[in-house]
């Protein structure tokens, strides 16, 4: 019933496509929820709620990405082999508040590449390594690592910790960075403070709060956007500092002081405010526009959203907030209200208004907008999808007199779609499943594509751990690869997969649907203990609105060396000459040599293929394909050899069929890893793998 339902909806997405982006999918009834994903492990997709398709959702949410970290107004740069950094274009700085935003981005969106250097980078330029600022960041850098300041602005490390726990929970600690133990060197650095040499802690130890700069000027005060209740969570969950409680009472205190922070009537805060949350009584900041809604200012409701969405532990209040908010600003006009306001709602004048990239104007900001349209995930009202369309239909260019802000607007934007596309999730530390068949165990990683990390018979490994991108474990594609060319698709290859089916003995996760295919994948783990197997079914389901081709494809990286082989005639391994076979006992066997260079073959087998190396055997059997059912170009076996002594790819693919809107199709690969000392081919090496093939071949269904 469940997969007729799937079914069903699938197709009607086929059937709305032709309308508009808005209309292509039913609106739902979108009401906020009344638990958090602490406890249920559940993101709303408001978005699809209010009637977007969801491959154009996805989509969308790449683009905004790209648009951030690759496209011709990025933010993101790249030095050298293991450094990057995000700038403040037009102020020429990389700041703390980018640095570490750009990494629970990355983390969030697993992308460990990116996080690493950004991380790198923030360490080896930013962070101070001794004295008494040790384990505080320099707020503000030239882009060659230069300091324009020495003291840290609270919230980045706020993100940086946080950030690093995901990481350390998403990837674990053994990958090159040790992501638990630079969060707790920060935390631990940040809440030794005393005062010397003006130094404090990162969080104020009266009042519970976090302060504006942790230093004996900025710790008098604070900034209400630097409070996310959210964040405290999940120190006290997963830093395992000893401060637990600390952490959940600073959580609490949050949120009572963005209630007396924020105005009841408008829904809108002071850029900086005393612990009690009224404004300070201070003539210079009053007439600066510091007790002023204004930049800062706009990442409050976002803040408030996530913690609505990770704890709903305020829920009632939170809710209230967001329609407050909303409403004010949609008095204002939703396609005109200003980026800055005294806190009561009438605007500023004079050097009231905060200048940036030279100009001090007030206009109608695109970060102001996405955070807005975030806060939508607390909202009854109607009014929140006027502010979620005016999100998605606003594009993020120069104004008229050329004022551009692709650091600050860009990445509140993306946080936005993140939050409203129900990707801005708690990185819980249990992506990992084991599943055991007799001596074998298999681990998947359901946090990074699914991707089976582990194989091991009796504790000993088979299958490649390099900790390059693209060399270890066992992943897989939709094929022909000539329809996504590189690098691989990342919704099936590295995205999160959920977890629809969990238990001992089987497991079962989905990928998102990936825009650029129109598709989506799902694993089913099913363990035979008699036999010693486990088979991988992997299913593709067309949730676009026309027809694909397309036919499975599952690589396994393992170690260089061993013996390779399968059943095939050598005349039908191409290209010829690239890699040396033998053909002895009605199979091809070679062992991989030492080139310089990258080298594939494919070949016609029988339904399996064979890799012996260190007294283990591992089996792979699928499907026979007869002429003519590989995709084009394609294989039903693929060997290919990286260069150097690094790792081998063992390839296998199933029939390339045409999937019209809502078909699927199945495709199941057997698993047997065994004990065997045979180093060289021989025919009772032949003869025993043959017959263990014929009795663990599986059946695929095609659509």
């Amino acid at each position: 019933m469940r997969n007729l339902k799937i079914l069903t909806a699938i197709l009607f997405v086929s059937f709305m496509a032709a309308l508009p982006a808005s209309a292509q999918w039913p609106a739902r009834n979108s009401r906020p929820w009344e638990k958090g994903a602490f406890e249920t492990r559940q993101y709303r997709n408001l978005f699809v709620e209010m009637g977007y398709q969801p491959q154009a959702v996805e989509k969308k949410l790449q683009e905004v990405f790209d648009d951030v970290f690759r496209g011709p107004n990025k933010v993101y740069f790249e030095v050298g082999d293991s450094l990057g950094y995000i700038s403040d274009i037009k102020n020429h700085d990389v700041r703390t508040e980018g640095m570490s935003y750009g990494m629970m981005i990355a983390v969030q969106m697993n992308q460990k590449d990116i996080f690493d250097r950004l991380w790198r980078w923030s360490k080896k330029y930013m962070q101070h390594q001794q004295g008494s600022r040790e384990g505080y960041f320099a707020w503000s850098c030239k882009t060659d690592g230069t300091h324009n300041a020495e003291g840290a602005a609270s919230d980045g490390e706020l993100y940086f910790i946080t950030s690093l726990l995901f990481a350390s929970n998403l990837w674990g600690n053994d990958t090159g960075i040790d992501y638990k133990r630079e969060a707790r060197h920060i935390i631990d650095c940040a809440m030794s403070k005393d005062g010397t040499d003006g130094q404090q802690p990162l969080i104020h130890p009266e009042h519970k709060l976090i302060t504006f700069t942790p230093d004996n000027m900025g710790s008098r005060f604070t900034d209400p956007s630097y409070h996310i209740p959210a964040f405290y969570e999940v120190w006290a969950r997963w830093a395992d500092d000893g401060r637990a409680d600390f952490w959940r009472e600073a959580a609490a205190k949050a949120r009572e002081f963005l209630h007396k922070a924020i105005n009841p009537e408008t829904g809108l805060n002071p850029d900086m405010c005393n612990y009690d949350g009224t404004i300070m009584d201070n003539p210079w900041m009053r007439r600066g526009g510091s007790a002023n809604f204004r930049y800062d200012s706009w990442r409050v409701p976002m803040n408030i959203a996530l913690d609505y969405e990770w704890s709903c532990k305020d829920k009632e209040w939170q809710q209230k907030y967001a329609e407050t908010f909303q409403n004010f600003l949609y008095k204002q006009g939703v396609d005109s209200f200003v980026d800055q306001y005294r806190v009561d709602g009438t605007l500023p004048e004079g050097n009231e208004i905060l200048q940036a990239g030279g100009f001090r104007k007030l206009r109608h900001s695109i970060g102001l907008v996405a955070t807005t349209a975030a806060a939508s995930v607390m909202c009854t009202h109607e009014k929140k999808r006027e502010f979620v369309k005016a999100l998605w239909d606003m594009p993020h260019q120069p104004f008229e007199d050329g004022y551009f802000d692709a650091y600050y607007d860009g990445l509140l934007r993306l946080f936005a779609f993140m939050h409203l596309s129900g990707h801005y999730r708690i990185i819980f530390p249990d992506a990992m499943r084991e599943l055991k068949a007799g001596n074998m165990s298999m681990t998947i990683d359901t946090g990074a594509g699914g991707r089976i990390v582990s194989l091991k018979y009796d504790g000993k490994e088979v299958i490649s751990q390099s900790k390059a991108p693209e060399s270890f474990g066992s992943t897989f594609w939709t094929s022909p690869q000539s329809v996504w060319n590189w690098p691989p698709v990342q919704e099936i290859d590295k995205y999160p997969y959920e977890i629809t089916e969990d238990g001992p003995q089987r497991l079962t996760i989905t990928s998102q649907v990936a825009p650029k295919l129109g598709m989506s994948v799902s694993k089913k783990f099913v363990t035979d203990k008699k036999n010693g197997r486990i088979d991988v079914t992997y299913q593709i389901v067309n949730a676009d609105n026309r027809p694909h081709e397309v036919a499975p494809w599952e690589v396994t990286r393992v170690p260089h060396g061993g013996l390779i082989f399968f059943e095939a005639p050598l005349e039908g391994i191409t290209p010829a000459g690239l890699m040396t076979f033998e053909n002895a006992h009605g199979c091809a066997w070679t062992k991989p040599d030492v080139k310089q260079e990258n080298r594939k073959v494919n070949a016609d087998g029988k339904g399996w293929l064979a890799f012996l190396n260190d007294g283990l055997l591992l089996l792979k059997t699928f499907d026979d394909l007869k002429d003519g059912q590989p995709a084009p170009g394609e294989a039903e076996i693929q060997v290919y050899i990286n260069r150097g002594k690094s790792y081998i790819e063992l390839e296998s693919q199933g029939a390339y069929v045409t999937l019209k809107p809502g078909e699927s199709l199945s495709w199941t690969v057997g698993w047997t890893l065994t004990e065997c000392q045979d180093k060289e081919p021989s025919k009772q090496l032949a003869d025993k793998v043959k017959k263990l093939a014929k009795k663990n071949m599986p059946k695929s269904k095609r659509p």
